[in-house]
């Protein structure tokens, strides 16, 4: 394919070169480029990729598309095309659709948006699609995946390039639909961009990622953004951003979605919570309908209700969503339980943010526990606001807490503890402060007796710890197993 194609629909200047030249492949990361690729350099957060281009002359690039050419005059050899635009990420994006001829077009694809929640919809989505066997794609924070074959994810939402490469694959392995995670940084910074989305999802906004969006509108307004690119948008009514993206949102058809408001389109009412599940009664079209779900909650509730609400937008019968819901609803380091042999419960859940932790303490609340122990942290080069307030959320609703580290990446996680404790100070209620996650884990089940319950919170699916720049396996639900296994014997 020409350059020149690669460009179509975008603004640019020919810097040096013939744009007719012929291109194999794209990339924005110098180490993927080929012989004839084209080269996109990006400004990053971390490292400017303009850094990059002789390299990536090096590896093969016979064109560069970069931002400020005279920054790099004498660095490019004059028999490499040389394409100036105004913003890298976004052409990347509008380059990498074109190369690979629109491959979304090819299934339906449906986005799920929202501070929390987004993982969990996201499977409940394919779980019921698979049950009425249709061939799926999915990309999301626990992994991707081409039907039955499988792949590790590094983020939420691919950069672009990667994105629409995916695509491509399902495309060619006639996947039938995709369901994919959508964050906001991916809205914000074009990966999904030049996108067609038969379905929109938003779950909910909650305080999360001020770090980059810095305020909440911002923060709503990056979600906003899959509704303009949507034709049927699911939401949820109940959140205040939710109402908001309704009134603004530019897609065909909506379906909303509510525990509280009876006027929606998907209605949930006589919620049933036990620690192996909830049952509710849904009312739809003037029907109602009993609905359960193998993972207890409100929260549960909610995703349970976007999924159906974004399968019947894909032409799902109802009665087969309550069967695939039924049979098929638990998630992988989502409320997971596992029982002990001194009688206390341990929960592992990914709950990272504010919202979330208050939402799975609340259902553990009302399973009235003897105690709640809570293990958690946070992550570290990550929004510090949420600190205290997740300290105090913990020391709120627990008996027992643990304040230890989550994945302090390249921070200080003595000075990430500082911040959760002085939320913590704020209550009542007693704590101790273990660095160490394992030792944290084996302290809160040591102390754990018959009728408790213990939360640890923050790393749910992910088997390793990020410290440093190092990956460390890590995996809360298998160390909690292996403490039980070696350390709690029946005579």
């Amino acid at each position: 394919m020409q350059l020149k194609g690669l460009l179509d629909g975008q603004e640019y200047t020919v810097v040096q070169g013939d744009i007719k030249c012929n291109i194999k492949g794209i990339h924005n990361d110098s180490r993927k480029i080929e012989e004839d690729f084209v080269f996109v350099a990006i400004k990053g957060f971390e490292q400017d990729g303009h850094v990059y281009i002789g390299q990536s002359i090096n590896n093969g690039a016979t064109a560069i598309v970069l931002e400020d050419p005279k920054l790099y005059e004498g660095i490019i050899p004059e028999d490499v095309v040389v394409v100036q635009v105004e913003n890298g990420r976004k052409v990347l994006s509008s380059m990498a659709t074109h190369f690979y001829n629109h491959p979304s077009s090819q299934f339906k694809l449906c986005g799920v948006t929202g501070t929390n929640g987004k993982t969990s919809t996201v499977f409940l989505i394919n779980n019921v699609l698979e049950y009425v066997e249709r061939k799926t794609g999915l990309i999301g924070t626990i992994l991707n995946k081409i039907g039955d074959e499988t792949f590790e994810t590094e983020r939420t939402t691919p950069e672009s390039i990667e994105v629409k490469k995916l695509f491509k694959q399902m495309a060619d392995a006639n996947v039938q639909d995709v369901i994919m995670e959508v964050s906001s940084h991916a809205l914000d910074l074009y990966r999904v961009a030049y996108t067609q989305f038969d379905v929109a999802v938003f779950t909910n906004l909650t305080l999360d990622h001020l770090d980059y969006h810095k305020t909440m509108e911002n923060y709503r307004n990056a979600k906003m953004k899959l509704f303009e690119m949507a034709e049927i948008g699911v939401i949820n009514i109940d959140d205040e951003a939710g109402r908001y993206i309704l009134e603004h949102s530019s897609c065909k058809n909506h379906l909303t979605y509510s525990i509280k408001d009876a006027s929606a389109t998907l209605f949930a009412s006589n919620i049933v919570n036990h620690l192996s599940g909830a049952s509710f009664e849904l009312s739809y079209q003037s029907q109602k309908y009993q609905i359960k779900l193998q993972t207890p909650g409100e929260f549960s509730v909610y995703n349970g209700l976007a999924a159906i609400g974004a399968c019947l937008s894909l032409n799902v019968e109802i009665q087969d969503i309550i069967s695939a819901l039924e049979n098929n609803s638990r998630i992988k380091g989502r409320f997971e339980t596992i029982e002990s042999i001194k009688g206390y419960i341990a929960i592992v859940d990914y709950a990272h943010a504010p919202d979330g932790l208050e939402n799975v303490l609340q259902s553990m609340k009302g399973f009235a526990p003897k105690r709640i122990i809570t293990v958690f942290g946070c992550g570290g080069d990550r929004d510090k606001s949420k600190r205290p307030i997740m300290g105090e959320i913990g020391g709120r609703y627990s008996d027992f807490c643990i304040i230890t580290s989550d994945n302090p990446r390249t921070e200080d996680p003595e000075q990430i503890l500082d911040g959760v404790e002085n939320g913590i100070q704020k209550t009542k209620c007693p704590y101790l402060r273990i660095l160490d996650r394992r030792q944290a884990i084996h302290k809160a089940l040591e102390i754990a007796e018959k009728e408790d319950l213990v939360l640890v919170a923050g790393k749910g699916h992910e088997d390793y710890q990020i410290i440093g720049k190092d990956k460390i396996h890590f995996d809360d639900a298998e160390e909690i197993k292996n403490y039980i296994k070696e350390n709690e014997n029946v005579d």
